[in-house]
C-alpha cells in the first residue's frame, strides 16, 4: 500500500497555489483555504450536514464566515464555534458564529465542560491552527472522547511536508505525524480516502487529514487506511 500521506501535488505547483491561497478573500475577509479543499468541504457539508462546525484557528475569520454561509445555502444554518488564542477579526460579526479566545493546546480551559454537551450534532471539527505536531496532537486528544461515530475531524495543512523552503520545513511534518500516531492508538478513526483522493491521490492541502470516527459496523475495517 502507498504511504497514506503521499500526494500527487508537487513543490512547483504548491508554490504557485500557495500564493493564491494567501491572497484569497471571501466577502472581503481573508480566507486562507485552498480551492481544492473548499470543494471537498462542500461535498462533506452536503453529506454530513453538520449542525455544529468547530474551528480551531480563526485567524481573520474568513473561513468561519464561509462555513456559516455554505451551511445555510446547502441545508440549514450550522452553529460555528471558532477558537483562536489571538483572534484578528475585531469588526467581523455574524449571528451564526461564536468566536472564543482559547489555546489549541488547552481547549479544555477555554470553555466549561458543559459547553460541549450543548452543541448540536453532528459535528465537523477543523484543526487549522499552528500545524505543529504538539498542537495537532493536543487537538486530536481533546476531541477523541467527544466525537461520535460518523462525525469528522479534519487536520489541515499537512501539505507543509511537500512544500519547499525553510518555513514549511520548520513545521517538521507535524500534522501528518500527529495523524499517524493518533491512528495507531485509535483504530475506530479512519482516513476518508474518498475525500482525500477526490481529485487524485491526496490532491488536497490536508493529505490523510479527513478523519472520520467509524460506525460500529465499520470498526475493525480501518487498518487499511491507518498509517504504518
Amino acid at each position: 500500500m502507498k504511504e497514506p500521506f503521499s500526494s500527487l501535488l508537487g513543490p512547483e505547483l504548491l508554490t504557485a497555489m500557495q500564493k493564491g491561497v494567501m491572497r484569497y478573500t471571501y466577502r472581503k475577509v481573508p480566507c486562507l483555504k485552498s480551492p481544492l479543499d473548499m470543494a471537498i468541504y462542500l461535498k462533506l457539508l452536503t453529506d454530513l450536514r453538520p449542525a455544529t462546525i468547530i474551528e480551531i484557528g480563526a485567524k481573520f475569520g474568513g473561513s468561519a464566515l464561509w462555513f456559516a454561509d455554505m451551511s445555510r445555502v446547502l441545508y440549514a444554518p450550522a452553529r460555528i464555534v471558532s477558537f483562536d488564542n489571538q483572534p484578528k477579526m475585531p469588526e467581523l460579526t455574524h449571528p451564526g458564529i461564536e468566536f472564543i479566545r482559547g489555546d489549541a493546546r488547552r481547549l479544555g480551559d477555554a470553555v466549561a465542560p458543559a459547553f460541549w454537551d450543548e452543541l448540536p450534532r453532528p459535528w465537523l471539527v477543523v484543526e487549522d491552527s499552528a500545524h505543529t505536531y504538539n498542537v495537532s496532537t493536543a487537538v486530536l486528544k481533546h476531541f477523541e472522547p467527544l466525537i461520535q461515530p460518523g462525525e469528522y475531524i479534519v487536520i489541515e495543512d499537512g501539505v507543509v511536508r511537500a512544500m519547499p523552503g525553510p518555513k514549511p520545513r520548520a513545521y517538521e511534518d507535524g500534522p501528518c505525524r500527529a495523524i499517524a500516531d493518533f491512528l495507531r492508538c485509535h483504530p475506530d478513526f479512519e482516513i476518508d480516502r474518498a475525500l482525500c483522493d477526490m481529485y487524485g491521490r491526496n490532491v488536497t492541502y490536508n493529505p490523510g487529514g479527513y478523519l472520520r470516527r467509524a460506525h460500529r459496523e465499520d470498526e475493525g475495517q480501518t487498518a487499511a487506511v491507518t498509517a504504518r
